[in-house]
């Protein structure tokens, strides 16, 4: 601060308005640990969520009234921080600080001296008032400029929650007396501002520093200066508040609040969350702000004709979501949430079966943190076609899956980056170990076959694999620990079927297989043909065993059968014969109903009157009840 009389220090620190209330000698209690450190305070203004302190004050060993900020942090308020350069300067006193509620514009007032003006004069001749503006783009305060609509005495700016609204004091003179009347205008973007309107004159003539604050939408706190005369024309400084009503037309724009809590999804406790405003057309950042850490309270305006994407996020901590329709300036209303953040990721797992897409749950599990190396025993839940597993949010994840008879599956898990919600699910493919297969196929008469059809059916899993034979040998990969019934089949022979197992370790070798040529008056025992208890209905597990004859049949179109069915010895004659011969037609009837042509097949039912082996176990007496084909041409 410049140099000047001694008479006008006094008038001069008396328009720099300190915030005392009307009975508090000392500034805004947030602020009195500093001013108790020496620092002259003056004109603390409160952002919109209460969170920011921005003030004037003359720092011990300054020379000058500079801006300063203050947060507070789980109710505690920080050491001050003195405002860049672009807005304090060492030769002027920057003072009456107002932020827009987005905290992306500052408004104050730069205040000079003429010491010419000032040294000749008894009044505040030589000391000008400037409003100031300056813009926070990504954190850094820019140069500050002018305002269009200021003039040399301007003082006590106050922007209003729909961050266009600002209302100012400004010096007028009646009879070559100062005092100050109350204006509004509003900032229409890009530098351009509206005629200042006159809202309240003042009576007071003694009035000096008007401080202005805003309580409601519709009422403003003037805070008035005034001296008292004491004995020997001493003087007390008295600080009067009174409530200003302010008409409809000059009253805050239309706006919206949103507040809320944010807090620990398990614990409860509340948690300091940084709350992002987007605009959800263009994704252009439009506000910022802080829970409070001891509450987990946040406030934050919302402004007309926008929609917002609105993300809180906190370290180590999973998001929180939300959108807000505000195109509608008329359906602007306050919106409260409870939001809760989780700590720990619930991942849920779903393996399967990248050929078959089954569920394959994992029989072990490791889980390691990539950056230690080290082996995590989470809390893992175990479900029927997959795992949960709930890992600490923050570091990157290994998570390795083990099942017998598939390939080792590990994916990563990268909860340091952004983790938009407390749960996920991955499907997982897992990739079976497989081996190869080689079949050579020849017939009982030392010919080569040529041509043949090779099908595989999985006995553990659905699986169907069917492909050509291509001589001299066929490879089929088949998968390990599994089962598989191996059916091939050729024109001119009998279908070969088998039972293949593929165990752990198995060495690639040769099979072959030996076809039987198809000739007149053979037979050939059909397996697994079964039917219900004392019944003639074929049971669904009998199907397949027929659909080979019938694959028989369509191969070779001059082939005829006969069908027999044969029982044991239990039960009379003619109830075996009666039973057995309905048996043969419930197979032929199968057979016909795929296709094939009635006159190419007949039945017959032999009872007990063929046996194979003799009757005299039960385990003989399951071989002897089956049903056999018997080739009558060809």
């Amino acid at each position: 601060m410049k140099w000047y009389s001694p008479l006008l220090l006094v008038g001069l620190l008396m328009s720099a308005l300190p915030v005392f209330g009307q009975k508090d000698s000392q500034p805004t209690p947030e602020l009195r640990k500093f001013s108790q450190q020496g620092w002259k305070i003056q004109h603390a203004h409160f952002s919109f969520d209460s969170l920011t302190i921005y003030f004037a004050a003359l720092e011990p060993g300054r020379p000058s009234y500079d801006l300063y900020v203050t947060h507070s942090r789980a109710g505690v308020w920080a050491a001050p921080q003195r405002m860049n350069d672009s807005i304090n300067t060492e030769d002027a006193d920057e003072m009456w600080p107002s932020v827009s509620s987005d905290e992306r514009r500052l408004y104050f007032v730069r205040r000079t001296y003429d010491s010419k003006l000032i040294k000749s004069s008894r009044g505040t001749q030589g000391v000008y008032d400037h409003l100031f503006t300056s813009d926070n783009l990504r954190g850094v305060w820019q140069q500050a400029e002018p305002a269009m609509v200021s003039t040399d005495h301007d003082i006590s700016p106050l922007v209003l929650p729909d961050n266009r609204t600002i209302f100012f004091a400004r010096q007028e003179l009646e009879k070559k007396r100062p005092y100050y009347a109350l204006f509004y205008t509003r900032y229409l973007g890009y530098g351009t501002w509206t005629l200042p309107v006159r809202v309240d004159s003042l009576e007071r003539r003694s009035l000096y520093g008007p401080y202005l604050k805003q309580l409601t939408d519709t009422v403003m706190q003037l805070t008035e200066m005034q001296e008292q005369e004491r004995e020997r024309k001493e003087f007390d400084t008295l600080y009067l508040n009174r409530q200003i009503p302010l008409p409809s037309s000059m009253r805050s724009g239309k706006y919206g609040v949103l507040t809320g809590v944010v807090t620990d999804e398990n614990s409860g406790r509340a948690v300091e969350a940084t709350i992002r405003l987007y605009d959800a057309i263009t994704a252009n950042a439009l506000d910022e702000a802080l829970s409070d850490a001891a509450t987990g309270r946040f406030r934050v305006a919302l402004q007309p004709y926008r929609k917002y994407n609105i993300d809180i996020t906190a370290p180590n901590y999973s998001h929180y979501y939300l959108t807000l329709d505000c195109m509608n300036p008329d359906s602007l209303t306050n919106h409260h949430v409870q939001v809760q953040i989780a700590r720990n990721l619930s991942i849920r797992v779903n393996p399967y079966d990248a050929e078959l897409y089954t569920p394959e749950p994992p029989e072990r599990e490791v889980i390691r943190n990539v950056a230690t190396d080290k082996t995590l025993r989470v809390r893992t839940k175990r479900e029927q076609q997959g795992r949960v597993y709930d890992l600490p949010i923050g570091e990157t994840y290994a998570l390795t899956l083990y099942r017998r008879g598939y390939q080792d599956t590990t994916i990563l898990i990268n909860t340091a980056r952004d983790v938009r919600f407390s749960a996920a699910e991955f499907d997982v493919p897992v990739q079976p170990v497989k081996v190869p297969l080689k079949l050579s196929l020849g017939n009982e008469l030392d010919a080569e076959v040529k041509e043949g059809t090779i099908r595989l059916r999985n006995r553990n899993k659905h699986e169907v694999i069917e492909m050509p034979y291509n001589p001299p040998t066929t490879t089929i990969m088949l998968r390990q620990e599994d089962e598989y019934e191996l059916v091939i089949q050729s024109p001119g022979h009998f279908f070969f079927d088998t039972i293949v197992s593929i165990p752990e370790g198995y060495d690639q070798q040769l099979c072959e297989v030996s076809l039987k040529p198809i000739q007149k008056d053979m037979i050939v025992q059909l397996r697994n043909i079964q039917f219900e208890s004392n019944s003639f209905i074929l049971t669904r597990s009998s199907h397949a065993e027929l659909d080979k004859v019938v694959k028989l049949m369509e191969a070779n179109p001059g082939l005829k059968i006969e069908l027999s069915a044969h029982t044991d010895d239990v039960g009379t004659d003619d109830y075996n014969d009666q039973l057995s011969s309905k048996r043969g037609e419930s197979a032929m009837e199968y057979i016909v109903r795929k296709g094939i042509d009635r006159s190419r097949l007949t039945s017959v039912g032999y009872g007990k009157r063929r046996p194979l082996v003799p009757n005299d176990s039960d385990k003989n007496r399951a071989i002897n009840r089956r049903v056999e084909f018997k080739v009558t041409e060809f």
